[in-house]
């Protein structure tokens, strides 16, 4: 097309029509710059629709890892109130009180103290794109924030586990010193290559109730179960958050 128009404005140079000339040259300009522009916009596009693939590829990925990660937080919330339930029992038996039935009975309590659990959610394809500063492909800017608060989130988490687990150490030497675990493991219910005796020695666990210290680390523990089971129902209403903004986005790409 060019070519062809190179020759016109060349013949109409030879019979001496300028301005015929000049029309012609404005033309071939006009379709120039008309080209470079559809260029430009199909270049527009095609990254564009790369671009919409990469996002829509980003959360699906994030939807998957995320509902994982609600399922795990379940089970961990799970265990958080067995630790709860079990340290208030035990704990309405101190002192004076009433003793529970049999030792075994308390032994059932004593296992079920021992039930924390960290949160260990999948992060990795999240971890990526923020590595990467690519946390921008995310249109919706409320889900972009969302996401950059989990991380913190998570770390608190597990600032909360930290202090149950240190408070079950501490619970842990006090019964290393005046219980017996080989009695408590009598109940735990747990699946073992060997199977343990008793105690050799005559020790009822039920007589650490009478003793004020193990009702101090007993409370400590159950308020550090608690502390840790409120950080997670904070941190399941975030999850959710953050999965019905994903689902949303979802939906609305494939629309």
């Amino acid at each position: 097309m060019i070519k062809f128009f190179r020759k016109i404005r060349q013949n109409q140079l030879n019979q001496g029509k300028t301005s015929k000339y000049f029309k012609y040259a404005i033309g071939e300009i006009v379709l120039v710059v008309i080209g470079i522009l559809i260029a430009l916009q199909i270049n527009n596009w095609n990254e564009l629709r790369k671009s919409d693939i990469e996002e829509q590829t980003a959360l699906e990925n994030i939807h998957r890892d995320f509902l994982k990660n609600k399922s795990i937080l379940e089970n961990v919330k799970t265990n958080s109130l067995l630790i709860i339930n079990s340290g208030i029992q035990i704990l309405n038996h101190t002192g004076t009180k009433s003793k529970p039935n049999t030792e075994n009975d308390f032994n059932e309590l004593l296992n079920k103290l021992y039930n924390s659990m960290p949160y260990y959610p999948q992060n990795g394809f999240l971890d990526d794109l923020l590595s990467s500063g690519k946390l921008g492909i995310f249109k919706n800017i409320e889900l972009r924030n969302l996401l950059s608060s989990w991380k913190p989130e998570v770390e608190i988490l597990e600032e909360r586990f930290n202090s149950l687990d240190k408070n079950e150490d501490i619970l842990n030497v006090f019964i290393l010193e005046h219980g017996s675990w080989l009695n408590a493991d009598q109940v735990g219910g747990q699946v073992r290559n060997v199977v343990f005796p008793k105690s050799g020695f005559k020790i009822d666990n039920r007589d650490l109730l009478d003793n004020l210290l193990f009702e101090n680390l007993v409370e400590n523990l159950t308020i550090s179960a608690d502390n840790y089971f409120s950080t997670q129902h904070k941190t399941e209403k975030l999850l959710d958050e953050i999965i019905a903004l994903l689902e949303n986005e979802i939906k609305k790409n494939t629309d």
